[in-house]
């Protein structure tokens, strides 16, 4: 009884709705604080490097959505439009929205500073 329980939490019928939700919580969090902070009048310019990590975690990050989306058996008859949707937010995260780009590039920073010590 709990293996079987187990699996259906485990299964792609749960889990790739639970990661959905996930993704688009996130895409609404980070447009809401964009335009929140949008009067803010700072600026950030970005340097060559920066940009250069945008587009190595905006191509990382959808080869792992599409693999996410091609491996699953759930929502089958509506792959294309999940991946146009999923692909269109990433693009928008990754390229447009300050408070995202900001944790990318962050993120990596941290990265980089780890592996130097």
């Amino acid at each position: 009884m709990f293996c079987s329980y187990l699996s259906y939490l485990l299964s792609d019928c749960v889990l790739f709705p639970i990661f959905q939700l996930f993704f688009i919580s996130v895409f609404l969090f980070a447009l809401i604080t964009d335009f929140s902070n949008r009067n803010s009048g700072v600026a950030v310019t970005r340097s060559e490097i920066s940009w250069q990590y945008l587009s190595l975690f905006y191509g990382l990050a959808s080869v792992v959505l599409l693999q996410l989306i091609n491996t699953t058996e759930a929502f089958k008859g509506y792959k294309t439009l999940i991946t146009l949707v999923n692909l269109s937010v990433l693009f928008y995260l990754c390229f447009y929205n300050s408070w995202f780009r900001n944790k990318i590039v962050g993120l990596i920073t941290k990265s980089k500073q780890k592996t130097e010590l």
